[in-house]
C-alpha cells in the first residue's frame, strides 16, 4: 500500500467516544476509531478501541446519548 493511499484511508476514520450497555447489562463507554460511514449502519459494528489497542464491538443499538467526535486537537464535539 503507498503512502497516499494510507494517508487517505486514515483521513476516512474519526476517533469517537460513547457509552453503550453491554451483553451483560453494564455499561461500557470506549474511545475508538472508526469511518463515519460504519456509524450509518447502526447495530453491532466492529471499531478500533483506542485504549485496550485491539478490535472490539461497538452497539450502536443500546447506544447511551449521543457518540461525541474527538477532534484532532483532543477537544470532543457532539454528534448528532
Amino acid at each position: 500500500m503507498n503512502t497516499q493511499s494510507t494517508n487517505a484511508q486514515a483521513a476516512r476514520r474519526t476517533e469517537f467516544v460513547g457509552t453503550f450497555i453491554k451483553a451483560s447489562g453494564a455499561a461500557r463507554t470506549m474511545r475508538f476509531v472508526t469511518s463515519p460511514d460504519k456509524l450509518r449502519v447502526g447495530g453491532l459494528i466492529t471499531v478500533f478501541d483506542v485504549e485496550r489497542r485491539g478490535l472490539r464491538k461497538f452497539n450502536l443499538t443500546t447506544l447511551v446519548g449521543r457518540l461525541s467526535a474527538v477532534t484532532p486537537d483532543g477537544q470532543l464535539s457532539f454528534c448528532a
